[in-house]
């Protein structure tokens, strides 16, 4: 709001964000299944980022091919920690207990509904806002707001896991 008050193009910082956000994801991902981060998956993710604002979509407009990438990563990451939550038979622990899990569903929720935001992006963007684009990023808007609240809850059991 304030860069858009201001006329400043915010676009750039949205390049940044993205891949800011998935590394601290992949990272995060990493440690939970490998217990170590793959940084050669690390550098992949970066480039990929990277060259996507060098050669495809310039630093002054939105990233939606990122984005997409960054989200189908995102649920990749989710469903193998599921995955290996699924294969662990030495943790008897109800998920509803579980903070990581209680993180990913958070993640998986934002992840889906950002991807159809992002793979519908140039159509959002650049058609008339009457109809179905018009509301279309409350898609978005509404998986950001629940991976908020669900990734809040689940630091807060974090918390409550360490004082007791």
């Amino acid at each position: 709001l304030i860069t858009a008050e201001l006329h400043i193009n915010n676009m750039p910082a949205f390049h940044l964000l993205a891949l800011v956000e998935i590394a601290l994801v992949y990272c995060f991902y990493n440690l939970l299944i490998f217990r170590r981060i793959h940084w050669l998956g690390l550098i992949a993710i970066s480039l990929v980022n990277i060259l996507n604002t060098l050669f495809l979509q310039d630093i002054n407009s939105f990233n939606s091919l990122a984005w997409a990438f960054n989200m189908i990563l995102l649920i990749v990451l989710g469903l193998l920690y599921f995955y290996k939550i699924y294969n662990d038979d030495d943790d008897y622990t109800p998920l509803n207990e579980r903070p990581a899990f209680i993180i990913t569903s958070g993640w998986l929720i934002y992840a889906s509904g950002a991807l159809f935001t992002y793979l519908l992006g140039t159509e959002i963007l650049s058609g008339t806002p009457d109809g179905f684009y018009k509301n279309a990023w409350v898609f978005q808007c509404i998986s950001n707001i629940l991976k908020n609240v669900i990734i809040g809850y689940g630091f807060w059991l974090i918390g409550k896991k360490c004082l007791t």
